[in-house]
C-alpha cells in the first residue's frame, strides 16, 4: 500500500526525502512537473527528495503540499517530519544558494481585503438573489459571476454588499482588487501586477513569487486549489484581464465588476450575469430616505420626486444629489430640485471634486476607450429626440448602412452606454444624453462615422444638424409609407420632399405591419414632432401630422390628435404655404366639431376654403366641403350636410380624386337616409361601394357597409342590415379602426333590438361601450343609456349571430 493511504503505515517514521518520493510517484509526476505545478525550482525538489536539505523552507513545502494534493493529515506528517529533521538554527546547513535558512512559519492570516461597503444600501433585492444563485455552494468548477451595467449604476456596490453578507461563506478569506479598466490610460492593472499582489496576500513570499505570468497564474491557482476564497475583480477592463485571475479550484467564488459585458467570460468560463439596470422609483426613493431620513424626503414628496428624475435614477446621481443636501442640511429639497433642474443639461450639478465621484468624470472613462466611429455614433445620440431607436433609425441618424450601424450600437450596448429596452430598440437615459450633448457640443470635429464623416472639416454643429435632417426624415418617409399601408389615399396626404443623402427610411409590407410600426413609434414620432418644431422645420411638421393624424385618429388617441393637429396649424402659418394651411385648418374642422365646438369648425372651415381658392387648389376646396360635412352630421345639420357634400362632388370630379369621392358619396347616402330618402340613399351608397371595391379601397369600404346597413335597417330588411353590418364589422376590425369598430357595434346592437333579439342587442352594446370607455370617448354615454340598469358586466355569454 503507498504511503499515506492507510493507518499505521509509519509515514512518521520515515525520511522527508522518502515521503515527497513517494507521494510523487502516487500523483504520477516527475520532478519537473512537480516544480512547475508547485512554482518552486527543480532542483530544490531533487535536494529534498535526496535528505540534502537540513532546513527545508515552509513556503516551499507548503506549495509542494497543495501541488501534491496532500489531506490535512498528511500536511501535520508533513510538517512533522521536516521539523525533526531540522538542525538548529545555528549550524550552517547545505541549501540552494538563493535560500536562506527559514524556520517552520505558522500558517498566514486569512486575506480579509474588502473595502467598507456602502453604508444604507438600499434595493436591488433580484441582484442580491441572483448573485446568491450563481454564487451558491455545491455548484460544479469555480463560481464566476460578473456584475455589469452603465457607470454610475452601482456594480461595486452591489459586489462588495454581497461579498460581506456573504463572508461565513468564504472561510480561507476573500481577496479584492480594483482592476482599473476604466481608469486614466495606461492605469489598468496588469495580470501579472495582480497575481503578485495576490499570492503574496496568501502568503507567498515575494521571492518565491515567478516572474513570468503564466507561472504567476499556475502559483496562485495552486495556493487556492482547496482553499474557499472570494475573489472580488473590480472595474475589469475586458475579459482577458480577468480570465488569469480565476482560481482553479471548485470551492472559490469569483464576481467580476466591468461595464462591459464581458461576454467572453459567460462563454468559455460559464460566467453567471448579473446586468443591473436603472433603480426603480421606489428603491430610489429608499436610497435617500437611508442618506437624508425618511422624514426629510416624506416632508417634501414633490420635491423628492423631482430629484429622482434629475437623477435618472442612477445610484451614483443620487448619492451626489444625497451628498449635497447632506452636507447643506439647511437646503430646502425643492430647491436642491431646482438646482438640478437647471444645472442637469451639462451634468454641473452631479459634478464634484472628487475624480471618483464625479458624474461626468465616471461617464467619460466609459466613453474614452471607444473607437473613434463608435464614440462618434454615441455623440449622435444627442440628437435623435428619444425615447429610443431602431437600427434602421440609427442608420438614418449616422448616415451608413445598417450593418455598420448595427455593429456600432453592439459596440455601445457592451460598453453599457446605450440599454436594449426591447428587442431591437434601443436608448440611452437622460443623464447619457446630457453627457452625449456635452461631448457633441465641445467637440471641434466628429469623429467621422459614413455620411457623418463626409463633410471633411466641417465643425461639429453642422454635422448635428445633418444628422437631424436626416432623423427627420426617416420618420417623415416612414409614416408616409405606413400610411399609405393603412389605405389612406395617397390624394389626402401631403407628400414629403426628397429625403436627404444617407436616410435609411423603413417601408412597411402591408397593414398589419404598419400598425405595428405607428404603435412602436407613437412616442417617437410625437418627440421628433416637437424637436422639428424647436428647430424651424415647419414645412416637414405638417407633412409628418399629415401621415401621423390618420393612425391617431383610428385608434381613438383623440386628444394628442388634437394637439398634433394644432401644432401642425402653427408650423403651416410659420411657412406661408397656402395649400399647408388650407390642410391644417380643414383637418380642425370634424375634430372641432366632435368636440362640440361647432363655431371653431365653421371658423376653419372658411379660413381652409379661402386658402385653398387662393392658391387655385380644387383638392383642398372639395376636401374642405367634404368636412364641413363630416361636421354638420356630428351637429345633426343633416340638410346642410348633404348640401356641402354634393358641392364637393364638382372640384373632386374636376382633380380626378375618384378615391375621395367614395366617401362623399357615402356621406350623401348617410345624409338622404338620415332625412328619410332612403332609395337615392342606397342608390349613392352602392355607387360608393362599387368604387371602393374597384379600387380596392378597404378603408372606406367598411363606412360604406355601415352606411347600408342603416339603410336596410331604416327600411325594417333587418337580416339584411345585420348582414352589412358583420361585414362593415370585419372590415373595421382587421385594420384596427377602434372607433369605427365601437360605433358599427352600437348600429348592429340597434337592429338586433329592433329584431326583438334583446339578448344579442345588449351584448353587442357592451362590446361597443368596451372599446369606447377604453378610448375615452363621449359617445360611451349614448351606449350606457341603451343598457338595461346600465348593465355592464360580461355574464350574458355571446349570441350567436346568423351567417
Amino acid at each position: 500500500m503507498s504511503v499515506g493511504t492507510a493507518e499505521g503505515s509509519g509515514e512518521a517514521g520515515r525520511s522527508l526525502g522518502t515521503l515527497l518520493r513517494a507521494w510523487r510517484d502516487r500523483a504520477l509526476l516527475t520532478q519537473e512537473q512537480l516544480a512547475d505545478r508547485a512554482g518552486v525550482n527543480a532542483r530544490t525538489i531533487r535536494r529534498l527528495e535526496g535528505d540534502l536539505v537540513e532546513r527545508p523552507r515552509a513556503a516551499s513545502l507548503r506549495l509542494l503540499a497543495d501541488a501534491l494534493g496532500l489531506d490535512p493529515r498528511e500536511q501535520d506528517v508533513l510538517t512533522a517530519v521536516a521539523r525533526s529533521q531540522a538542525v538548529p538554527a545555528a549550524e550552517p546547513d547545505e541549501r540552494d544558494g538563493d535560500e536562506p535558512p527559514e524556520a517552520i512559519a505558522p500558517v498566514p492570516p486569512r486575506p480579509r481585503q474588502l473595502p467598507v461597503g456602502v453604508a444604507g444600501f438600499a434595493g436591488r433585492t433580484g441582484a442580491l438573489e441572483e448573485l446568491d444563485r450563481h454564487l451558491d455552494a455545491g455548484a460544479g468548477g469555480t463560481r464566476i459571476c460578473v456584475v455589469t451595467g452603465t457607470a454610475g449604476v452601482g456594480k461595486t456596490s452591489l459586489a462588495l454588499h454581497w461579498a460581506h453578507r456573504a463572508r461565513g461563506r468564504f472561510e480561507d478569506g476573500e481577496l479584492y482588487l480594483n482592476l482599473q479598466g476604466f481608469g486614466p490610460a495606461g492605469d489598468a492593472v496588469d495580470p501579472r501586477e495582480a497575481l503578485g499582489a495576490f499570492l503574496e496576500a496568501m502568503g507567498v513570499p515575494p521571492r518565491r513569487i515567478p516572474e513570468e505570468l503564466a507561472a504567476r497564474a499556475a502559483l496562485y491557482r495552486t495556493t487556492l486549489a482547496d482553499k474557499r476564497v472570494l475573489v472580488v475583480l473590480d472595474n475589469a477592463r475586458d475579459a482577458e484581464q480577468v480570465r488569469w485571475l480565476l482560481p482553479g479550484g471548485p470551492d472559490c467564488g469569483v464576481i467580476v465588476t466591468s461595464r462591459r459585458s464581458l461576454s467572453g467570460l459567460i462563454t468559455a468560463e460559464g460566467a453567471g450575469l448579473v446586468t443591473l439596470d436603472l433603480l426603480s422609483r421606489t428603491e430610489s426613493r429608499d436610497v435617500l430616505a437611508h442618506r437624508l431620513g425618511r422624514d426629510r424626503i416624506e416632508a417634501a414628496p414633490a420635491a423628492t420626486d423631482a430629484i429622482i428624475d434629475a437623477c435618472a435614477r442612477l445610484p451614483l446621481a443620487l448619492a451626489i444629489a444625497a451628498g449635497r443636501a447632506v452636507t447643506s442640511p439647511v437646503l430646502p429639497l425643492d430647491a436642491l430640485a431646482a438646482d438640478l433642474r437647471r444645472d442637469g443639461g451639462d451634468l454641473g450639478g452631479l459634478s464634484t471634486g472628487d475624480p471618483a465621484t464625479s458624474l461626468r468624470l465616471v461617464l467619460a472613462r466609459s466613453y474614452d476607450v471607444l473607437p473613434g466611429d463608435v464614440a462618434g455614433l454615441f455623440r449622435l445620440l444627442a440628437v435623435h429626440p428619444g425615447p429610443d431607436l431602431t437600427v434602421a433609425a440609427a442608420a438614418s441618424l449616422a448616415g451608413v448602412d445598417e450593418a455598420r450601424v448595427s455593429r456600432l450600437l453592439a459596440a455601445l450596448l457592451d460598453a453599457h452606454l446605450i440599454t436594449e429596452v426591447t428587442h431591437g430598440r434601443y436608448a440611452c437615459h437622460d443623464l447619457l444624453r446630457a453627457f452625449a450633448l456635452e461631448l457633441a457640443d465641445g467637440a471641434a470635429e466628429a469623429g467621422g462615422i459614413g455620411a457623418a464623416g463626409a463633410a471633411g472639416g466641417a465643425g461639429e454643429a453642422a454635422l448635428r444638424r445633418a444628422a437631424a435632417d436626416r432623423v427627420l426624415d426617416h420618420y417623415l418617409h416612414t409614416a408616409y409609407e405606413a400610411a399609405l399601408r393603412l389605405h389612406v389615399p395617397a390624394e389626402w396626404l401631403l407628400p414629403p420632399g426628397p429625403p436627404a443623402p444617407g436616410v435609411r427610411a423603413e417601408s412597411p409590407a402591408g397593414h398589419r405591419q404598419a400598425l405595428a410600426w405607428f404603435q412602436a413609434e407613437h412616442a417617437v414620432l410625437a418627440a421628433v414632432l416637437r424637436q422639428a418644431m424647436a428647430d424651424g422645420r415647419h414645412a416637414q411638421a405638417v407633412r409628418l401630422v399629415s401621415a401621423l393624424q390618420f393612425w391617431l385618429m383610428r385608434r381613438g388617441h383623440r386628444q394628442e390628435h388634437l394637439d398634433c393637429l394644432r401644432v401642425a396649424l402653427e408650423a403651416a402659418a410659420r411657412t406661408g404655404d397656402q395649400r399647408a394651411r388650407a390642410a391644417t385648418h380643414r383637418w380642425l374642422i370634424p375634430v372641432t366639431a366632435e368636440r362640440g365646438e361647432s363655431d371653431q369648425a365653421y371658423t376653419h372651415f372658411r379660413r381652409a376654403l379661402a386658402y385653398a381658392r387662393e392658391a387655385g387648389d380644387l383638392a383642398e376646396e372639395a376636401f374642405s366641403l367634404f368636412d364641413i360635412g363630416l361636421a354638420c352630421v356630428h351637429g345633426g345639420r343633416m340638410e346642410e350636410a348633404l348640401g356641402h357634400a354634393r358641392a364637393a362632388l364638382e372640384p373632386l370630379r374636376a382633380a380626378r380624386l375618384t378615391a375621395t369621392e367614395a366617401y362623399v358619396l357615402n356621406l350623401i347616402a348617410w345624409c338622404r337616409c338620415a332625412l328619410g330618402d332612403h332609395e337615392r340613399a342606397l342608390q349613392a351608397g352602392e355607387k360608393a361601394l362599387a368604387i371602393a371595391t374597384e379600387r380596392g379601397d378597404a378603408s372606406v369600404r367598411g363606412h360604406i357597409l355601415d352606411t347600408l346597413g342603416m339603410i336596410r335597417h331604416h327600411r325594417g330588411e333587418h337580416d339584411d342590415a345585420i348582414a352589412h353590418f358583420r361585414r362593415a364589422l370585419a372590415s373595421c376590425g382587421a385594420l384596427g379602426h377602434r372607433y369605427d369598430e365601437a360605433e358599427i357595434l352600437l348600429h348592429l346592437g340597434d337592429t338586433l333590438q329592433a329584431a326583438g333579439r334583446t339578448g344579442q342587442a345588449a351584448h353587442t352594446w357592451r362590446r361597443s361601450l368596451a372599446i369606447l370607455v377604453e378610448l375615452g370617448h363621449p359617445a360611451a354615454g349614448d351606449v350606457r343609456a341603451r343598457l338595461p340598469d346600465h348593465d355592464l358586466s360580461p355574464a350574458t355569454p355571446e349570441p350567436a349571430f346568423p351567417e
